[in-house]
């Protein structure tokens, strides 16, 4: 038969521990040693409870822990739970909305998908916060928020923006006029264009050449089949240039380039020769039927100093978008004036006064055999073709969206160079009126042209004539003292075939000759 024995107390001998029962349970002291300990009710421990693995769901409040434990579970449900010391997880699971007292995370992951972290009080980060998969940094020990690789915003301002809504960021910021080669006065286009060293094509820009072959450069239009990805740029014009004699062996001193001059007061901006001098970055669209190396310089008239950057055609009759960033340059001021402070010089071919030394990629003093090192001869081949749009010339080290200006706008800044009148047939345009400064032949005319860069140089072209009441006077010429100023004011002093009557109306008109024109110029 079973027996019991009933006892209140069992002590260890050498006192070290005891075991106390009592109606509300059992009391064990000391040091103890069990291999399983398994209880229904509560175990309260009040001293130190050392064990390989605790295993079973933890419920309930664990209170009194002290010290630093280290505590290794599989899953923690609780209402509340306060650590003190390290808390290292897989993962927190939850919706984080309760979390509360936490002043230090290391790497912690909150959320997932589509969850939230929302805080709703103060958050301090003195490292780096990472969204999403690094393309948005807060760099809390810096004070900086980056998006992606371009844009910084920091406590001194933003940089890196090249557009608001892929739109322009504001005006002025090109120095380029005419860069999308939309205006074209003198007429020039790509099958019969500028031929003669110094002549300009599309407004602007200029050839400029030594060699024995020729070119042609004039104005071209775009489809989408001809301008590929510049047309889907939003570009519908382009310098055509091209090779209509070839010149395959060029001695020492022979060159070709594209150049556009800008005058001092419009560069001021890049604080050349200061110690606030600034980068310069040159962007544009080219498309060549010549793959290989071109150089694309600077040079600054005023100091007599240059830089150059080279870049790469990769793909023949294909429209690339090339973007070069130029050092700044803490010698040599640019004069603030209407003179040729800085040339944009796009190199097609340099004979050996210009390519034998080493590229001068850094602001120097000129040294001719630095210049256009590794350029390529266009002009080895006749038929190969040229074309550049979408100019653009700025201050900094990000080439932004390309400026675009209007085109009354665009034509205005072209015509402080040079302006055209153009003949239509009989009945005009009327460039020029005034009143018959005495009976009989001649007398000048006033002419208002836009203001001009300075005092400009007049010119006349096909068939003119004079109205006057009724009286038409034929065989028009200029006289020597026809004059306009830079203000666009002047007049046409001009010798006529017909009398008239002092104090008659005069109008100078084309004579049934559309290439009939009056022109101003005062290029660089």
């Amino acid at each position: 038969m079973a027996s019991e024995v009933r006892v209140n107390q069992i002590q260890n001998r050498s006192g070290l521990g005891t075991v106390t029962f009592s109606d509300s349970g059992v009391l064990i002291a000391g040091v103890t040693t069990v291999g399983i300990l398994s209880a229904t009710g509560n175990s309260v421990f009040s001293g130190s409870v050392t064990a390989t693995t605790f295993s079973g769901a933890l419920t309930g409040n664990a209170t009194g822990l002290s010290g630093t434990p280290n505590i290794t579970v599989g899953t923690i449900s609780a209402t509340s739970l306060n650590a003190s010391g390290v808390v290292t997880a897989t993962s927190f699971s939850g919706s984080g909305a309760n979390v509360s007292g936490v002043s230090t995370f290391g790497n912690t992951i909150v959320g997932g998908g589509t969850t939230q972290l929302v805080v709703t009080g103060n958050a301090r980060i003195t490292g780096i916060l990472t969204i999403g998969t690094g393309s948005i940094t807060l760099d809390g020990s810096n004070n900086q928020l980056k998006v992606g690789t371009g844009v910084t915003i920091t406590t001194n301002g933003i940089v890196g923006i090249t557009s608001i809504n892929s739109g322009q960021l504001g005006g002025s910021r090109n120095v380029i006029i005419n860069g999308a080669m939309v205006v074209n006065q003198r007429g020039f286009t790509g099958s019969s264009g500028a031929t003669a060293s110094g002549a300009y094509t599309t407004d602007r820009f200029a050839i400029s050449h030594s060699h024995d072959g020729a070119v042609s450069a004039g104005q071209t239009t775009m489809n989408s089949t001809v301008g590929g990805n510049a047309y889907a740029d939003g570009f519908n014009s382009a310098l055509h240039y091209r090779v209509t004699t070839a010149d395959a062996s060029l001695s020492s001193s022979q060159y070709a380039s594209i150049v556009q001059g800008i005058e001092g007061f419009n560069v001021q901006g890049f604080k050349k020769g200061t110690a606030n001098a600034q980068q310069y970055t040159l962007s544009f669209w080219v498309r060549s039927s010549l793959t290989g190396t071109y150089i694309a310089e600077l040079y600054d008239a005023d100091n007599t100093r240059q830089v150059s950057k080279s870049y790469t055609i990769d793909t023949a009759n294909t429209w690339e978008k090339k973007t070069l960033t130029y050092p700044a340059d803490t010698t040599g001021v640019f004069d603030n004036d209407n003179g040729a402070s800085l040339y944009v010089n796009w190199w097609l071919a340099a004979g050996s006064n210009y390519t034998s030394g080493t590229l001068n990629t850094s602001w120097a003093s000129n040294t001719s055999a630095n210049r256009a090192v590794g350029q390529v001869n266009f002009l080895a081949t006749a038929g190969n073709n040229f074309f550049l749009t979408g100019v653009q010339l700025e201050v900094g080290s990000t080439a932004t969206e390309f400026e675009r200006r209007s085109f009354p706008q665009e034509l205005a800044l072209c015509q402080r160079y040079f302006e055209r009148m153009t003949g239509s047939g009989d009945n005009g345009p009327y460039a020029a009126f005034g009143t018959g400064y005495s009976t009989g032949t001649g007398g000048p005319v006033y002419v208002r042209f836009q203001s001009k860069r300075a005092t400009p140089t007049i010119t006349m072209g096909g068939t003119m004539r004079m109205l006057s009441s009724g009286v038409v006077g034929t065989s028009v010429s200029l006289q020597l003292d026809t004059y306009v100023s830079s203000s666009g004011n002047g007049y046409v002093n001009s010798t006529w075939s017909n009398s008239i009557t002092a104090g008659q109306a005069m109008m100078l008109t084309a004579n049934n000759d559309a290439t009939a024109f009056m022109a101003a110029s005062s290029e660089l």
